[in-house]
């Protein structure tokens, strides 16, 4: 898409997201206005410690009205690297900082609607290292060994979409 040549247009603005209406053309000579949420880019990592446990946040997602197991992740800020994200966002929500973190892939996380893009990282050799946590998030640090987090996922009882699709990026680690 070349925003240049198309009709762009901000129709509401959030603290987190802006409402975009962009008229593009259709193959057909028509064109078709679509609605984007544009937001922040984001990291999420799978913290792994020596034993084979994984660190997970269980928190509040007004989405899903209810607590949610997920994966570490947060919304990368401007001008940051997504690697500086990630460590950012161990310390800040599992009070970890590891000593290597490699990446893992990436993927687009609702394409039809949003422009956001998920930066997928592994985390290993951690070791306590804790930052203030935002002060408008409430979240249990939960340790789960990965056997455990395969019968979650095969149960149907894990369903954050980028925890499960970091836990299939990241196959080769567990």
């Amino acid at each position: 898409m070349n925003n240049s040549k198309n009709a762009i247009q901000t129709v509401f603005t959030a603290k987190l997201f802006k409402i975009k209406n962009i008229e593009l053309p259709l193959p057909n000579g028509k064109t078709k206005t679509y609605e984007l949420i544009d937001i922040q880019n984001a990291i999420t990592v799978l913290p792994v410690d020596s034993e084979g446990n994984v660190y997970f946040v269980e928190q509040y997602r007004i989405g899903a009205d209810k607590p949610l197991l997920e994966l570490p992740a947060g919304k990368i800020e401007q001008d940051e690297d997504p690697l500086e994200t990630a460590r950012r966002e161990l310390r800040e929500e599992i009070g970890m900082d590891a000593t290597e973190i490699k990446p893992l892939g990436n993927f687009y996380m609702s394409p039809g609607y949003t422009n956001e893009y998920m930066y997928c990282f592994v985390a290993t050799g951690l070791f306590p290292a804790p930052l203030a946590p935002d002060s408008d998030e409430f979240i249990n640090v939960k340790k789960i060994h990965t056997n455990q987090v395969k019968e979650l996922i095969e149960s149907g009882k894990m369903d954050d979409s980028k925890t499960l699709a970091v836990f299939m990026l990241a196959q080769k680690y567990l």
